[in-house]
C-alpha cells in the first residue's frame, strides 16, 4: 500500500461525513456551500489517486460552486451565459484529463452544473443523484474506494432527501 493510496482512502472517509450533511440542508446557498467543501476534498482525493479527468473536472466544479454560491447568497440566479461557460469548461476538463474511456464518466459533472444553476431543489437533488452514481463508478475505477462508497452513500442520501421533499409536497397539497 502506498502513501497516496492511504491518503485517498482517508480523504474519502471525510467525504462520507459531508455526504450525509449536504442534501439535507434547507437553504439553497447552504447546499452549494457544502458542495464546495466536498468538491475541494474530492479534488485532493483525485489528485492523490492520479485521476486527471476527475481532478480537472472537480477543479472546474469547485470554481462553479464558488460562482453559483456567490449568486445564491445574493438571492440571484446565475445568468444563462455562466451556465454555458461552465458546461463548456467541464467538457474541456474531461478532454484535458482524458486517460481512457472511463474518463468520459466525468462528464456527469455537467449534471451538477445544470442542477446547481436551477433554483428548483428537486432538480438540483435529482442531478446530484444521477451524477453521484456515475462518479461513484469512476471513483471505483480509479481505486478511490472510499470515494466510491461516498458517492453511493451520497446517492442514497439524496434519494432520501428527494423522497422527503416529495412527501412534504404531497402533505402540503392535501
Amino acid at each position: 500500500m502506498t502513501a497516496n493510496y492511504i491518503i485517498v482512502q482517508v480523504i474519502g472517509l471525510v467525504l462520507i461525513i459531508t455526504t450525509f450533511i449536504t442534501p439535507h440542508s434547507k437553504k439553497h446557498s447552504n447546499v452549494l456551500l457544502m458542495i464546495l467543501i466536498t468538491n475541494l476534498l474530492s479534488c485532493a482525493q483525485f489528485y492523490f489517486a492520479d485521476a486527471k479527468a476527475g481532478l480537472f473536472g472537480l477543479m472546474v466544479a469547485t470554481v462553479r460552486s464558488v460562482v453559483y454560491w456567490g449568486y445564491s447568497s445574493k438571492n440571484k440566479k446565475a445568468p444563462l451565459l455562466i451556465l454555458l461557460f461552465f458546461i463548456i469548461a467541464q467538457s474541456l476538463a474531461t478532454i484535458m484529463g482524458w486517460v481512457d474511456w472511463f474518463s468520459i464518466l466525468t462528464l456527469a459533472l455537467i449534471l451538477n452544473t445544470f442542477g446547481q444553476w436551477q433554483t428548483n431543489e428537486k432538480v438540483l437533488r435529482l442531478c446530484l443523484l444521477i451524477s453521484a452514481i456515475i462518479m461513484g463508478i469512476y471513483c471505483f475505477y480509479t481505486s478511490a474506494y472510499t470515494g466510491a462508497i461516498n458517492k453511493f452513500l451520497q446517492a442514497i442520501s439524496t434519494a432520501i432527501a428527494l423522497y422527503r421533499t416529495k412527501k412534504l409536497q404531497k402533505n402540503m397539497d392535501e
